[in-house]
């Protein structure tokens, strides 16, 4: 296939065209070059032969070790289904940085690796050594679709690394390429300077979960690491009985689990709550019968930003729900009943008896939410 030349992607007809010329010449085993959001890549099927013809553009080796190429993938569940995941660590940085701007380097026992092999059909060297699997998810529309329309296993190296790129620039823009590039590639999309401005982020972690992040990549370490990090919100009206319990609870629940390298942190506030007031006597006493002190809490309101941080809201009722997604109507994904076909009660103005119901319902509710929602 002849190079299309640098498509700007600026007008929809001649984007749509190149995507589908990009996809074409990856089916093809061509070599095309391709935006994504930290640097531009160059890209090709995942053959022996196509790497070989990869290599043909005299690919400076990628530093670090592990495998000899990167698959690259439109959507990450496929594969996610075929790897063994058993640590918390891979299995949520992978769920929550693909797409993304990162590239894995998991290590896999040989049976998972043989499923990929045979799913994808690729042959042992490509995208693993034997140990492990190096994969990326690219976060740009571009380089997604024209990897979804191959419909092939794709792999890809920075477009810095080819023989004929200057200076240190990891292909940050498609103007490293030069008019006469030989060889050339068979396809050029070109959509302007990359969003990141340096090379994909390398993570590595072992089977047991040991987390290493290569420096120097698109974002940092700590930043990675924020992503091990979650927040689940109680609400309720006030904040002083049902979501304090729940949060209280819901603590004791998670310190009961061996570390798993995702931290976890509960909180509660409410729809029309003051700040500052303590937990009602009666839902003190209720958690205290529970081995569980509620004593030092205070009530706040559900702010917009708490809103924000929060990776899932619980509610005690529909119309907490409710409240919710018409404060913030971009939490509405994250926003459930904390009793999918229940509700809980405000037991406040009765008797203790009733308070003990409603914390042992809560009891019962925040376990099995949080049985669904493990790391």
């Amino acid at each position: 296939m002849p190079p299309s030349g640098p498509i700007t992607g600026k007008n929809p007809a001649d984007r749509d065209r190149a995507i589908a010329d990009a996809a074409e010449a990856l089916r093809e085993s061509g070599v095309v070059v391709l935006p994504t959001e930290t640097v531009y890549g160059l890209f090709t099927r995942a053959t022996p032969q196509a790497v070989d013809h990869l290599d043909s553009f005299t690919v400076k080796p990628e530093p670090g070790l592990g495998p000899r190429v990167t698959l690259h993938l439109a959507d990450i569940e496929p594969l996610r289904t075929l790897l063994d995941l058993p640590s918390a660590t891979a299995r949520r940085l992978t769920a929550r940085l693909c797409p993304g701007p990162v590239r894995f380097v998991l290590d896999q026992p040989e049976a998972a690796l043989a499923r990929v092999r045979q799913e994808l059909g690729l042959e042992p060297g490509l995208i693993d050594d034997g140990e492990r699997i190096a994969f990326r998810v690219p976060d740009h529309p571009i380089a997604r679709r024209a990897l979804r329309e191959a419909g092939v296993p794709c792999i890809g190296r920075r477009l810095g690394a080819a023989y004929w790129s200057l200076g240190d620039d990891p292909g940050t823009t498609a103007a490293i390429i030069p008019d006469e590039a030989k060889p050339a590639p068979a396809v050029i999309i070109d959509d302007g300077t990359t969003l990141h401005r340096a090379s994909s982020t390398t993570v590595r972690i072992s089977l047991e979960g040991r987390l290493r992040v290569d420096p120097g990549g698109a974002i940092s370490e700590r930043e990675v690491m924020e992503h091990l990090d979650r927040l689940i919100l109680f609400v309720c009206t006030g904040n002083t009985c049902r979501s304090p319990m729940a949060e209280a609870i819901a603590r004791a629940v998670e310190a009961e689990s061996p570390p798993s390298g995702v931290t976890t942190r509960f909180a509660s506030a409410g729809i029309a709550a003051g700040e500052g007031m303590p937990a009602t006597p009666e839902a003190v006493k209720s958690l205290k019968r529970r081995g569980i002190n509620l004593e030092d809490h205070r009530s706040r309101p559900a702010t917009p930003d708490l809103i924000d941080e929060a990776e899932v809201i619980y509610t005690m009722t529909p119309s907490h729900a409710e409240a919710i997604m018409h404060a913030a109507p971009d939490a509405a994904h994250k926003v459930f009943p904390l009793g999918e076909a229940e509700v809980v009660v405000d037991p406040i103005g009765h008797p203790q008896a009733v308070y003990d119901e409603t914390a042992e319902q809560i009891e019962r509710l925040v376990r099995a939410r949080l049985a669904t929602i493990a790391p």
